[in-house]
């Protein structure tokens, strides 16, 4: 097989993925929390309904606009979204 660019990384780690699914008052969400080794304090969560994610630490919960534009939610989706994740975060 021949390929025309210079493979700089390929490695493969084992994480522990934590799923919660949970019924707020608009709708059913469901997450994916990978917990980041190169910055404990940081958190990928993978919204599994819209296929989306970030890397997030509990202080970025206080940046209104973030949960709406990375999730793609209305403000009263990601008031739910917020209150929950400052809760499991």
């Amino acid at each position: 097989m021949s390929t025309n660019y210079e493979l700089i990384k390929d490695e493969t780690i084992t994480k522990e993925v934590r799923y919660i699914s949970f019924m707020g008052n608009l709708q059913r969400y469901d997450f994916a929390f990978i917990q980041s080794e190169e910055c404990p304090n940081k958190t990928i969560i993978i919204n599994l309904r819209k296929n989306r994610f970030t890397e997030i630490t509990k202080e970025d919960l206080q940046d209104r606009g973030r949960i709406e534009h990375i999730f793609q939610e209305t403000n009263m989706e990601a008031d739910e979204i917020r209150n929950f994740l400052k809760e499991v975060l």
